[in-house]
């Protein structure tokens, strides 16, 4: 579906601060499954994500989108492209925050040519529905969370019915739950269509991922089928959400000692309890204490 052929892009080019944020990239990606782009900030994994979606423009090398190929920046047929055919989900949601949920979906609709108040209502419902707003069409966007706002941007993302979804860091700002619950969303999506997200998260590639994609100083490192892939149920007790602990790093002779310390829990039960991950050499090892 997408190929990317030696693609390099650079800040300030020719320039004596040139920045080459992209170096000889060259990727495919199939028409389904669950890509996940792994790196850390300043990687060049968002600027590649934007180049994949035509938002960024590259220097050299060439990108084919379905039957389109792309050997320098063409903003209409880019334009076109995302309109029908690329979904995107931003980190920050990205929604008009005075309009109701309905009206963020029914400005993506109209711009597809969706114009029946009967199919807008129709596709709306269906939507909401499918990311768990089911009766939150007329709540205006500020009045929502992070997570009933970022399932709003799912929920548009979809409506235009992508062949491919872009996401770009969507659980950044959400909570351990929440983030597992749109992590479902976004694995039961890729059975269908392909989904391509961007993240730091290792531990979230790791159990969603198809495919891991890791990039450092913009550069493909590695590249690898996760045969480990699989959904991270909230119904799953025994795991646990390291994001959503405090985390203390300390060193006892050789021994690395990571700890994430739950206050919430502290509070709650009046049990204090940590998870300690001790590194010895190449061994690691994982103990949850009282």
């Amino acid at each position: 579906m997408i190929k990317l052929i030696n693609i390099n892009k650079y800040f300030f080019k020719n320039k004596a601060n040139e920045n080459q944020v992209c170096k000889d990239i060259n990727l495919e990606f199939k028409e389904k499954g669950f890509v996940v782009i792994l790196g850390s900030s300043g990687s060049g994994k968002t600027t590649l994500l934007n180049i994949i979606s035509g938002m960024d423009k590259f220097d050299d090398g060439t990108l084919i989108f379905k039957e389109e190929k792309f050997e320098k920046y063409q903003s209409k047929k880019w334009d076109k492209i995302r309109n029908c055919k690329i979904g995107y989900i931003f980190q920050n949601y990205n929604l008009f925050k005075d309009l109701t949920v309905y009206q963020n979906i029914e400005l993506v609709l109209k711009m597809n040519g969706v114009i029946l108040k009967e199919e807008i209502d129709r596709i709306v419902d269906y939507l909401l529905e499918s990311v768990g707003m089911k009766n939150y069409e007329n709540r205006l966007v500020k009045q929502l969370s992070g997570g009933q706002q970022q399932r709003i941007g799912f929920a548009r993302a979809l409506s235009k019915k992508p062949d491919v979804i872009l996401a770009d860091e969507p659980t950044g700002n959400l909570d351990g739950k929440t983030t597992i619950e749109l992590m479902d969303i976004l694995k039961s999506i890729s059975s269908e269509k392909l989904v391509v997200m961007v993240t730091h998260e290792q531990a979230l590639a790791e159990y969603y991922a198809d495919r891991i994609i890791e990039i450092e100083n913009g550069r493909i490192v590695s590249d690898k089928e996760n045969i480990k892939s699989k959904k991270l149920s909230i119904t799953q007790e025994q795991i646990i959400y390291l994001k959503d602990y405090e985390k203390k790093e300390t060193n006892l002779d050789d021994i690395a000692i990571t700890c994430h310390l739950s206050e919430d829990l502290k509070r709650s039960t009046g049990i204090s309890a940590s998870v300690i991950i001790c590194h010895l050499g190449a061994q690691k090892n994982r103990y949850l204490l009282p």
